[in-house]
């Protein structure tokens, strides 16, 4: 007998609050336990065995946060381009006839048994299909994904060091020189 939705429910409840509970007890007696005796020393910033110099909150460039945010951003979503292939690569087999992953592995009859029952079967026209498909998910996604990368590297987020526009043309420079020896003057 299958459980009701109420039932599901209460469960999952359940198992929310044992798993809330098992934390905060852990947080609380971690609070009792643990030693307090602050000294000069252990609150001084740790810095790998090497003494502090400055301030232990020194801001750092942005630039390394933003190659980092980019590259976590571009790794995480090669990730999802492992559906589509399998896929893809499911549909190329059952075209070409070889055993897929919708069929069983122990014969029945002499005959290969369906995972998914007798109308789980892909046809070669609904293999085709089904290839053909994953090719344009896989296709129209990288294409978001290469289109995201133009936009970062001619935003310049790329450059470690971004370039300073210069004039162009003598009038241009005359122009910067100009304003640059007033603002000495000033």
């Amino acid at each position: 007998m299958l459980p009701n939705a109420t039932a599901i429910v209460a469960y999952l409840a359940l198992f929310a609050t044992v798993g809330f509970l098992f934390v905060l007890a852990s947080l609380i007696l971690g609070w009792f336990l643990r030693a307090s005796a602050p000294t000069p020393q252990k609150l001084e910033s740790y810095e790998c065995g090497e003494p502090a110099i400055g301030p232990g909150s020194v801001q750092f460039d942005l630039r390394f946060y933003v190659v980092a945010l980019l590259f976590l951003i571009f790794e995480v979503e090669v990730a999802f381009f492992f559906p589509p292939a399998t896929v893809f690569g499911t549909a190329v087999h059952a075209e070409k006839g070889v055993r897929t992953v919708f069929q069983a592995a122990e014969p029945r009859d002499g005959k290969l048994a369906d995972v998914a029952g007798p109308k789980a079967r892909l046809t070669h026209f609904s293999a085709h299909m089904l290839a053909l498909v994953a090719m344009i998910d896989l296709a129209v996604f990288f294409a978001v994904l290469l289109v995201g990368f133009a936009f970062v590297w001619r935003r310049g987020d790329l450059d470690w060091v971004r370039a300073v526009r210069h004039p162009a043309t003598p009038v241009e420079t005359a122009a910067l020189m100009a304003r640059l020896q007033r603002s000495d003057m000033a």
